[in-house]
């Protein structure tokens, strides 16, 4: 027969556990027909993915709140996780980066692979600077956990998308160097690096004689997970090309000139290569020659103001004097669109139904309408299928900084009923639409969406009066000088 194994427990423990098991049991149905039950869960969007809203004071929202807390830490860690991968790529292309300046014997090579190790080693600070603040954070939201309860209903702002185009910067040659072809010969290899926070972009590299008046980089930078409170900063690097034509024409003795400024141990470094994260450790080990060394020539800092999305003129600090090799005439400012796109003017906040109260001939009615909460309106459509149609919405109303919100409840057979007042001024006084929900947490979640719309927008500032446009692609321009649009800008400078 089968021999029955009895459990290590004795029979009062089989008797907890199984009342335990029961109750998990119990629990688990409770919790799959509360996600079942239609009146308690209301699917819509927020920030473009699918959500639920529940009742911010229910049993299973604040077990939701609680394990967001509990996964943060882990979101964190995670996040870290992706930083330092590409630190350890960033560091494995500077590697390479440096291996190939070694090689290089054109000197096109030579000063793309300088430019190339320096972006890396940018790339490898912004990463080194990101996980020290992450790791901040994690140990602040550690102390926080461990001092009061960390659910906080503080808001966050929306991302954005910043762009920058059409950068150039104006170059204030004499007379006699620009026009009668005398004075300065220099010849100046120039690149920009690009940074929001730990995001860097490089651009291509130019060589800048007398004959050009101002520099151009073209092209579009975008930043895809910008704050409002976003720094941009602009740096302009520049090298010294050598007068000495023989180096254009004999690789080999650039490669030899390199080689020696390197010195003769330069090969023994090379194998292993000593690679430590620190950019300026690395340099110390392992440093560039002199006739490929880039020094910064000038920088600036742009900010959620200067995001106007028209071409615009910009204070530039220049770091150079005139006794460097690798200095340009700058005209001490650089020029270039920038724009900001707020999420919130670019995707649907929140999308649902609500019902309009209206009054015809003093006797109330609803109407059902399909609701989109974006870009400062709360479009009202009578059907979803609509806005696919591209149909005008039947009814717009502004949600902006003069906007008053307004929560009214009212009492009618011994049961409460609430409804959302949304107030706008207009030339007779004000204008105010009232809608109702189904239920009270439904009407929660729509009153919490439109104060996270505009807190938003008071972030985002003029960004959210209108939609700045993106140039995908920035077409080649003209030099400044030949373009009436730059004429003005020019005068602002002068």
């Amino acid at each position: 027969g089968v021999t029955q194994i009895e459990p290590p427990w004795p029979l009062e423990g089989r008797w907890r556990l199984e009342q335990y098991e029961r109750a998990a049991r119990a629990v688990a149905s409770e919790w799959m027909d509360n996600m079942d039950d239609p009146r308690d869960v209301q699917t819509s969007k927020r920030n473009g993915s699918s959500r639920s809203l529940l009742s911010a004071g229910s049993a299973v929202a604040m077990e939701i709140k609680r394990k967001k807390i509990r996964e943060s830490a882990l979101f964190l860690q995670t996040e870290n996780t992706n930083i330092q991968e590409k630190l350890d790529f960033e560091m494995r292309m500077r590697e390479g980066a440096y291996k190939l300046l070694l090689a290089c014997s054109k000197r096109e090579q030579v000063l793309n692979a300088s430019k190339n190790l320096l972006t890396c080693n940018a790339r490898i600070k912004a990463y080194l600077t990101q996980l020290q603040k992450k790791k901040w954070e994690q140990d602040m939201m550690g102390a926080v956990r461990r001092l009061s309860d960390p659910v906080s209903d503080d808001r966050v702002p929306c991302n954005g998308t910043v762009a920058m185009s059409d950068l150039r910067f104006p170059l204030m040659w004499r007379d006699s160097d620009h026009f009668n072809n005398r004075g300065s010969s220099r010849r100046v290899a120039v690149f920009c690096l690009i940074q929001i926070g730990s995001e860097v972009f490089d651009t291509q590299m130019v060589v800048v004689d007398r004959s050009v008046t101002d520099v151009c980089f073209e092209g579009v930078t975008i930043f895809k997970e910008a704050v409002p409170q976003f720094e941009l900063k602009v740096e302009l690097w520049s090298c010294a090309l050598e007068e000495e034509l023989t180096l254009v024409n004999t690789p080999k003795k650039l490669a030899k000139k390199l080689r020696n400024s390197f010195g003769k141990t330069a090969g023994k470094k090379l194998c292993p290569l000593l690679d430590p994260p620190d950019p300026d450790t690395f340099l110390q080990y392992n440093p560039i020659p002199f006739q490929a060394k880039y020094s910064l020539l000038a920088y600036t800092t742009l900010c959620l103001p200067e995001a106007e999305g028209s071409f615009q003129s910009h204070s530039l600090i220049v770091l150079q004097g005139a006794e460097w090799s690798s200095w340009l005439p700058l005209y001490g400012n650089l020029c270039c669109r920038l724009v900001a796109q707020p999420v919130c003017m670019t995707q649907s906040m929140m999308t649902g139904y609500l019902s309009q109260k209206q009054s015809v001939e003093g006797i109330y009615r609803c109407c059902s309408l399909y609701c989109v909460l974006s870009a400062g309106f709360l479009s009202c459509y009578f059907t979803p299928e609509e806005i696919d149609a591209k149909v005008q919405p039947t009814l717009n109303v502004p949600i902006n900084k003069d906007t008053r919100i307004r929560v009214m409840e009212k009492e009618s057979a011994g049961q409460k009923s609430r409804s959302l007042s949304i107030i706008n001024p207009s030339p007779e006084g004000s204008q105010t639409i009232v809608f109702t929900t189904e239920s009270s947490e439904e009407l929660e979640d729509w009153l919490d969406a439109l104060h996270q719309h505009l807190y938003d927008q008071s972030q985002w500032l003029h960004c959210c009066n209108q939609l700045m446009k993106i140039e995908v692609a920035s077409p080649q321009k003209p030099s400044l000088f030949l373009t009436k649009q730059a004429d003005s800008v020019y005068n602002d400078l002068s």
